[in-house]
């Protein structure tokens, strides 16, 4: 099975140990999506085919239903249970697709974290390469 991320909003969830954010939301979230801060200091989907989207934030563990709606939870730093199908130890990028996953880097390579388990993302973004 490929890594994704869990669309079930019930199963997002931080675990023991997260560093947590709260933000208004830049635009629709959904929940367990890469986020990114926009100019303005609000979290908007991650796109790694553009550079201001390149730089990942955390994991969104709440939906915002449109931008400048009430602030949403946002994983910075820990474990977050928000994906299925993942290979444990396996580095977690942003993808091409917005606030997706995956296990290979997209255009603009940048990693959210590494997997400690089929569900369970350790959030530690960081920029590799914005060419």
């Amino acid at each position: 099975m490929a890594i994704a991320r869990d669309t079930t909003a019930a199963n997002i969830k931080p675990l023991d140990g997260s560093v947590i954010q709260r933000r208004t939301p830049g635009a629709a979230v959904a929940a367990g999506e890469f986020v990114y801060l926009d100019s303005a200091g609000k979290v908007q989907a991650t796109v790694a085919t553009a550079v201001a989207t390149n730089y990942p934030y955390g994991v969104a563990v709440q939906a915002a239903a449109a931008a400048d709606g009430p602030q949403i939870d946002i994983v910075v730093l820990g474990p977050v249970q928000c994906l299925t199908g993942a290979t444990i130890g396996a580095i977690v990028y942003t993808t091409d697709t917005a606030g997706e996953p995956g296990e290979t880097a997209g255009t603009k390579t940048s990693i959210m974290g590494v997997n400690h388990s089929a569900t369970v993302l350790f959030v530690r973004p960081q920029i590799v390469s914005l060419s």
